[in-house]
């Protein structure tokens, strides 16, 4: 294998493990995404209950408004901590587009060079069949 196939086979083994990291931070973003969507139904049934048909009603409002309270901060930081995997994912697929440029240029490089290779050699071969030789 020449030295252009290895750097092509480097290339696509890189291109691999960018794919992993990008996905790997994909589903990092699914996962605060049900975070989120867990705290909103959290809230949502903390905010039903509110109701006043209750006697204990008035027993329990600071709980409730300190974990609506909590879930606000929570809900915060997961944003933060989702715009930090989008940003994450960004990196990775520009790397990744990086990377297949560079790919794509060296297996053309290298495809050219095999095509030089194999021409030279029907060209030496047709010349050892009929004898001439242009030097």
């Amino acid at each position: 294998m020449s030295n252009k196939n290895d750097r092509v086979h480097r290339l696509n083994r890189i291109l691999k493990v960018q794919a992993q990291k990008r996905l790997l931070e994909e589903w990092r973003l699914n996962h605060l995404r049900e975070e989120r969507a867990e705290l909103d139904r959290t809230d949502a049934e903390l905010l039903a209950s509110l109701g006043t048909g209750s006697q204990l009603h008035g027993l329990f409002i600071d709980v409730k408004v300190r974990t609506l309270r909590r879930n606000d901060v929570e809900r915060r930081a997961i944003e933060q901590r989702k715009a930090a995997v989008e940003e994450r994912i960004r990196s990775v697929r520009r790397v990744e587009k990086g990377v297949e440029k560079r790919r794509d240029q060296a297996r053309r490089t290298a495809d050219a060079e095999t095509e030089a290779k194999e021409r030279d050699a029907s060209i030496d071969s047709f010349l050892a069949r009929t004898g001439s030789s242009f030097e």
